[in-house]
């Protein structure tokens, strides 16, 4: 789906795809995070494709979505803090994958910028 993305029209695809997400509305913590994931393959696409400046637009879509169709539920859920009961008290292990992952995340968006 994300390679369907056509770089000349992102903001409507992204805004179909999130609302999509959540038609049926059933708002849960795994389509909270399906579309963060979904927001972050959309910026990995823009690096790749020499697209930088979407970045940030992205970044902001996202937030824009969050504010408008998902903050009244997340807050309703006792907000940010509930998300780490929903997938339990991180363990170092997860600790550690989650920091190399950024690292890695960094460092390759570091490479193709430089």
């Amino acid at each position: 789906m994300i390679a369907a993305v056509d770089t000349d029209s992102p903001r409507e695809v992204f805004f179909r795809v999130a609302a999509e997400m959540f038609a049926d509305g059933n708002f849960n913590w795994g389509r909270v995070v399906a579309l963060f994931y979904f927001a972050s393959k959309l910026v990995l696409k823009a690096l790749c494709t020499k697209v930088p400046e979407l970045i940030r637009t992205i970044m902001g879509w996202t937030l824009e979505f969050l504010r408008d169709r998902l903050l009244g539920w997340i807050q309703e859920q006792g907000g940010w803090d509930d998300l780490l009961s929903y997938f339990g008290t991180p363990t170092w292990q997860t600790v550690t994958i989650f920091v190399a992952g950024v690292l890695t995340a960094s460092l390759t968006i570091w490479k193709k910028m430089g």
